[in-house]
């Protein structure tokens, strides 16, 4: 099960901004018939005003900038010249526009394709649903993002960079508070233990890596979650609707990968000999793959606990079944007791001792 670090506060579960919509800040914007002697009297007034989003019908047609708009309309006899047409003769007609649900990931690097194409990418247009929101600084962006991945950084399992487990619950809290529908899948090496006795721990080091990039290449990232629980133990939180089949392509390619961790002769034999506790000779099969996954009743599943119980037990169905197993548990919820009044339990204590 999922287990809290020794220092863990539920303040780690209040969620970092994870969107493009905590970047939205209030700015002026101009509807398309405004004239260019207008605009220019907005920016006199204004110094602090770089940009002037033009939005017709709450929808935003382009982008006037502060530098450029000046450099003409400052010009000699730029004023007379320009001052009467409408404002649109200034503006950019493609400005960078980005939806507020976007992560600020997927925005970084929107914002990094553009940057090439763009003299001036410091701020870009917010919209939702293709509204004007206001403006996203690229500043801003870049301070997120650090802020994000040094919390990543700080709670990554060190042997695999995969986040560990406080990223892991609070994924599953931030799913769970959405009401996105997900599918949680606990992965466990088989016959781990006595191959580090027999291979050595830098050798099962290189297993646990191994299975991490496996999963991470099979996961999608984009739509899903690959979070490193500890020692041979992942968590795989999926939203993309073929998860099943990723899991068998996870199992497959583990299947393929593993035994050339193993010398000729077990690889030849299918797995290794070593003594147990008494002394006794014992044989243990090639490392295996154990998928356990469930399916949260959004409903009924209150918390990463719950997740995480549901997930342990379908890990552990798995690990009964021989070889790279993927079991898929229909339980949904977890069993709760129905609550008793102290006169019913009463009842009860007094049944039971008669």
């Amino acid at each position: 099960m999922l287990q809290k670090p020794d220092d863990f506060s539920e303040t780690y579960f209040s969620e970092l901004p994870k969107t493009v919509a905590c970047l939205v800040t209030p700015n002026i914007s101009i509807n398309p018939t405004m004239l260019v002697e207008d605009v220019g009297a907005i920016l006199r007034q204004n110094r602090n005003l770089y940009y002037l989003p033009v939005v017709q019908d709450e929808r935003p047609i382009g982008l006037i900038r502060r530098l450029d708009f000046m450099d003409i309309y400052l010009s000699n006899y730029g004023r007379e010249l320009h001052g009467r047409k409408p404002a649109t003769f200034f503006m950019d007609p493609q400005p960078l526009l980005i939806e507020d649900a976007l992560s600020l990931e997927d925005a970084s690097r929107l914002v990094t394709r553009n940057v090439n194409q763009r003299l001036d990418l410091q701020a870009f247009i917010i919209i939702s649903g293709g509204r004007y929101q206001g403006l996203g600084w690229t500043m801003d962006l870049l301070e997120k993002i650090t802020d994000l991945r040094v919390h990543s950084a700080r709670y990554a399992n060190p042997l695999t960079l995969l986040p560990g487990n406080v990223p892991i619950q609070n994924h599953i809290e931030m799913l769970l508070k959405s009401r996105r529908p997900f599918a949680a899948a606990y992965c466990d090496l088989d016959s781990f233990k006595p191959f580090n006795d027999i291979y050595g721990y830098k050798k099962g080091d290189q297993v646990i890596q191994m299975l991490g990039r496996i999963l991470v290449e099979h996961a999608d990232v984009t739509l899903n979650f690959v979070g490193h629980i500890g020692g041979d133990d992942f968590m795989v939180i999926f939203e993309s609707p073929d998860w099943k089949e990723r899991c068998q392509r996870i199992l497959e390619v583990f299947a393929y990968q593993a035994p050339r961790f193993y010398n000729k002769e077990d690889r030849r034999r299918g797995g290794i000999i070593t003594q147990d506790r008494r002394g006794k000779e014992q044989f243990f099969n090639l490392l295996s793959l154990s998928i356990g996954v469930v399916q949260p009743d959004l409903d009924h599943c209150h918390s990463h606990h719950d997740v995480a119980t549901l997930a342990t037990d379908a890990k552990h169905q798995a690990k009964l079944q021989s070889g790279n197993s993927l079991y898929i548990d229909r339980r949904q919820k977890i069993y709760r007791p129905p609550m008793t009044t102290d006169h019913e339990q009463k009842v009860d204590e007094s049944s039971s001792a008669v």
